[in-house]
């Protein structure tokens, strides 16, 4: 099983240094390297990852234990947690039920500095029961995007996935 125990620190430095401080591509980069995938971002907006040659496709959503406001006036310290959205969801859904193919989410917890603390993959219809059936509010939230791949949201906490 890969997961955190396999991350060495070469992993983590070359992440960070392509990365240029933002934790998603930060976990993005970590992921891609740890599972030997390529890092796609650009080429589909429901997937980050994939695999050369089978064609597995891998979201990967990172979060920090603890996030704040942007604004250090306005702060405001809250548990980190993972969001994702419906659309996507269903678009990985749908390409791990193709014949021969699969896809996956990858979760990937920062401690407060950004480092990395813990990763796990799960498959896609696992998070759609966290975000329809474990969440407090029972289902997709609206977003406020007017992007229709964007208007639906869930926030998982961190306990959730780990």
């Amino acid at each position: 099983m890969t997961g955190i125990e396999d991350v060495t620190r070469e992993m983590i430095r070359r992440a960070d240094k392509r990365a240029g401080g933002n934790n998603g591509t930060f976990g993005e980069i970590l992921v891609a390297e740890l599972f030997g995938v390529r890092h796609t971002p650009d080429e589909a907006n429901w997937y980050d990852l994939r695999h050369p040659d089978r064609g597995t496709k891998y979201e990967v959503k990172t979060a920090q234990t603890r996030i704040d406001g942007r604004n250090p006036d306005s702060y405001v310290d809250v548990a980190g947690r993972f969001r994702v959205w419906k659309g996507q969801t269903r678009s990985l859904i749908a390409a791990s039920s193709a014949e021969g193919q699969t896809a996956w989410y990858v979760f990937v917890l920062l401690d407060a500095d950004g480092g990395p603390l813990e990763i796990r993959r799960v498959k896609p219809s696992t998070v759609w029961r966290w975000a329809t059936e474990e969440v407090g509010t029972g289902g997709w939230d609206e977003s406020g995007h007017d992007n229709p791949d964007r208007n639906l949201q869930q926030k998982l906490p961190v306990d959730i996935v780990f």
